[in-house]
């Protein structure tokens, strides 16, 4: 009975896959700019960004300069059925933004795609280009192909967001000026 554990052992490898998170961050340089307007420019910042029941702001915590919330972004992707068709998903995701005086964090992270009638769940996003899902039906070609394409928009749109965000932490804030 050992050698025949020890002969599969030999004989079939072991395979480990790895997979981390997909994560934007990054620490930014406000030069003079104080706590007080980083967080409210990046208060305006959510409420620009988060207007959908599903998104939700759950910590706005001044003093500390935190504000965390979850979000959904609407993300197109194409597939292939007799011809390349293209549909939309949903991708959940969580923003985190600290504020510091001179300077701010942000972290966009969680992303999970999520499943409606029309889609597949393949959940986490990560910094694989393949996932482990399986669904009857397709071959694992076809739903890595699918994958990589909700990621890549998931990308996209994430980068678009931040890009966003850079801008409206760099600008003075509306509502100080009164």
């Amino acid at each position: 009975m050992k050698k025949i554990l020890l002969l599969l052992l030999i004989v079939v490898p072991v395979i480990s896959y790895t997979q981390e998170k997909l994560i934007f961050e990054e620490v930014i340089d406000e030069g003079d700019t104080n706590k007080g307007e980083l967080f409210i420019r990046g208060r305006e910042w959510f409420d620009e960004n988060f207007k959908s029941a599903k998104d939700v702001l759950q910590i706005q915590d001044k003093e500390n300069g935190e504000l965390s919330g979850k979000g959904i972004m609407s993300v197109e992707y194409e597939w292939r059925y007799m011809g390349k068709r293209k549909s939309f998903t949903d991708v959940s995701f969580r923003m985190n933004l600290w504020v510091k005086d001179g300077r701010y964090k942000y972290e966009m992270t969680d992303f999970y795609v999520m499943s409606d009638t029309r889609s597949i769940e393949f959940g986490n996003l990560t910094s694989s280009n393949e996932t482990n899902v399986k669904f009857p039906g397709y071959n694992r070609k076809k739903l890595n192909e699918m994958y990589l394409s909700i990621k890549t928009g998931a990308i996209v749109k994430a980068k678009a967001m931040i890009g966003e965000l850079k801008l409206k932490m760099d600008k003075k804030s509306k509502s100080s000026d009164w």
